[in-house]
């Protein structure tokens, strides 16, 4: 079974700068530069807790985009601003991450022990799940995915935000926090493709609710195993994706 876990019961601590993306620039490029100076501002606030090579933590970013910005395009992928986080402080010390898109003037961002949700919440099954035995790193990890993607859910979520959930089940030596940009980025039929020729480029921006948990079973060995839930997020409650009627 995959663990689901809430996000952080602590006070968020607001960020003197905003948080900035993950950079795929070369070393001194400007950009690399603003995001070191970002990342080296987080481990200030969160030395004492990361000096203590803590595990089993999870993380809750919240992303405060000034009025103007659209939420749901225009790329600010919440994935790209949780890695680098997780590259700086380990990836196995967390057991969930989690970001949020709105628009306010400032930025949060909360790290505490990790806490399992309640087994009724925790409960609602996946809107699919999918076990991969191929390398990662390969195209045909991301179609395994993609086809899975497909056959539970044939027609893309109905326009607008979305809140999407993942879990990643891996056994103890591999850094999950690799599979979670090569996994979101399959689940086109979900998401939506605006292009169809470019299959692994779906509107993963639309997403403005990501929670990204991991559950460890060495049992699997080289084998993952993604659960995936998604739920519309509408101005009152959020309701699950619909699934298109067959006919």
């Amino acid at each position: 079974m995959s663990s689901l876990f809430s996000r952080p019961a602590v006070t968020p601590v607001k960020l003197s700068e905003p948080p900035v993306l993950e950079s795929w620039d070369a070393t001194g490029h400007p950009s690399q530069q603003r995001l070191r100076g970002y990342l080296d501002s987080v481990a200030a606030l969160f030395g004492p807790i990361l000096a203590e090579d803590a595990t089993h933590l999870a993380l809750a970013l919240d992303v405060g985009l000034a009025d103007h910005v659209a939420l749901t395009r225009g790329g600010h992928d919440l994935d790209n601003y949780l890695f680098p986080l997780a590259r700086r402080f380990g990836a196995g010390r967390f057991d969930a991450v989690f970001a949020r898109k709105r628009h306010a003037a400032s930025s949060t961002i909360a790290v505490g022990a990790a806490l399992r949700q309640e087994p009724d919440r925790a409960a609602v099954p996946p809107l699919l799940s999918v076990r991969t035995s191929m390398s990662t790193t390969s195209a045909a990890w991301k179609e395994a995915i993609h086809q899975a993607c497909r056959a539970a859910h044939p027609e893309p979520a109905p326009e607008g935000p979305l809140q999407v959930q993942l879990c990643f089940r891996v056994s103890a030596r591999r850094n999950w926090s690799t599979l979670w940009k090569p996994a979101i980025d399959a689940l086109g039929p979900l998401l939506g493709m605006p292009d169809p020729d470019r299959p692994f480029r779906p509107s993963d921006d639309r997403i403005v609710d990501l929670a990204l948990h991991r559950t460890v079973d060495d049992s699997l060995g080289h084998d993952v195993v993604i659960a995936v839930w998604c739920n519309r997020v509408t101005p009152r409650t959020p309701r699950a994706c619909s699934r298109p009627r067959r006919h």
